[in-house]
């Protein structure tokens, strides 16, 4: 009897080992796939060579740049967005509420996308307005580039940091690419906001606009959607240092279940 109960947490273990090694082998396959994406369809998005001439001053760790793409360009992301007919939905009873879209997923559905987060230019653009060379955050980690839906009632977030899993500074960037009611010419009733000085303050984000902030720092929130209305957002990360410890990594993993699934626990 002893035998058989201790036989059970070992095959657990051996499971999940063997679904850990199989996704690490799977990564590898994508990182080699990603590098023909960001060739393939990089110079398709025909990104500027030449960063802005003005920046935003980052003191306050957050910077919002006006029409940061050719309309071309941005065109091409949000049609991208748009091919997307299901995501995966999230609820968190009074905090969260919208749907996602994974890293892992955008490089089969959405390739410029990937090809636009791993792009020269918006890396060279983070880095001039946030004053220290950042990177793209690993590939295994969903939320390093992933769409976020908010296209029910009452889709929102609550307040809440960006937590830092990476042992370097860490930042959010958002691109929205839909924002609008369906029956008026409007922007939705979602507001980005945050708290600065002891104040609320609205955060614009029609689209085209680009928001970088340093979300450990900057208390946020998305306030609720209302009916008829769309707001679709492209949010990625970037780090001065790719690496993680073993805890951060398992916190991570857990984080992501709440937004991609059980699938994130092997990433």
């Amino acid at each position: 009897m002893l035998q058989e109960i201790l036989l059970v947490p070992a095959a657990g273990a051996l499971a999940f080992t063997g679904l850990k090694l199989r996704k690490q082998r799977q990564y590898r396959q994508l990182q080699t796939r990603q590098h023909d994406l960001v060739a393939r369809y990089g110079a398709g998005l025909n990104l500027p060579e030449r960063l802005p001439e003005t920046l935003p001053d980052f003191r306050r760790r957050i910077a919002v740049l006006l029409r940061p793409l050719p309309d071309t360009s941005f065109g091409m992301l949000r049609e991208s967005a748009l091919r997307h007919v299901r995501t995966e939905r999230g609820y968190l009873p009074a905090h969260k509420k919208g749907g996602t879209v994974a890293y892992e997923e955008l490089h089969r559905t959405a390739p410029e996308i990937v090809a636009f987060y791993q792009s020269d230019y918006l890396r060279r653009l983070c880095t001039a307005v946030i004053g220290e060379p950042v990177v793209p955050t690993p590939l295994n980690d969903q939320s390093s580039c992933s769409l976020l839906f908010y296209d029910r009632p009452r889709d929102h977030i609550g307040w809440h940091y960006d937590y830092n899993f990476y042992n370097g500074r860490h930042f959010t960037v958002l691109l929205p690419l839909v924002n609008r009611h369906l029956d008026e010419d409007r922007l939705s009733s979602a507001r980005l906001v945050i708290r600065q000085d002891e104040r609320e303050v609205a955060v614009p984000t029609p689209p085209n606009i680009l928001i970088v902030f340093e979300g450990a720092k900057v208390f946020h929130k998305v306030t609720r959607l209302e009916k008829n209305e769309l707001r679709i957002l492209l949010s990625m990360t970037f780090c001065t240092q790719p690496r993680a410890s073993l805890l951060k990594g398992a916190i991570r993993r857990f984080k992501d279940m709440a937004y991609f699934g059980v699938r994130a626990l092997w990433s």
